[in-house]
């Protein structure tokens, strides 16, 4: 068993909705014991499923409770604040939006994988030597 993960936004909603690889993602998070997400992560969900409310896909009702789904994936939030300059550091190098890399310094800082849907993130993220599990990626 993994002691730790960090799971970003994309795949929390990707499995809340059972995507096509909601599978893998949940066994990933059985294989985990605690997982980490920043707080951000409360706010990127919500909006997420907003946008499927929005489009008329989702109701308001399926959406909130898809909401406390994805958030009960995650044992521990970890303040913006406390992540933040390192952030933002890492963005003006990297070229990366601030928010995403939320996540990676957060993987970072305690040696564990990023789980995400989002394969370009993924890719960026391995060339930092910052490891991730991306379903859409081959290891």
């Amino acid at each position: 068993m993994r002691p730790r993960i960090v799971l970003d936004a994309s795949a929390a909603v990707h499995l809340v909705l059972a995507g096509p690889h909601a599978p893998v993602l949940r066994d990933q998070l059985e294989e985990t014991a605690v997982v980490l997400a920043p707080d951000l992560f409360t706010a990127e969900v919500a909006n997420s499923l907003w946008k499927y409310v929005k489009a008329g896909s989702l109701s308001q009702e399926k959406a909130i409770e898809l909401l406390g789904r994805a958030l009960a994936l995650v044992e521990v939030l970890v303040p913006s604040p406390e992540l933040a300059v390192e952030a933002l550091a890492t963005a003006a190098k990297a070229g990366h939006p601030v928010y995403d890399l939320l996540y990676a310094v957060l993987a970072r800082r305690h040696s564990v994988p990023l789980l995400t849907m989002d394969g370009t993130l993924a890719k960026r993220l391995r060339a930092m030597d910052i490891e991730t599990l991306c379903p859409l990626l081959s290891s």
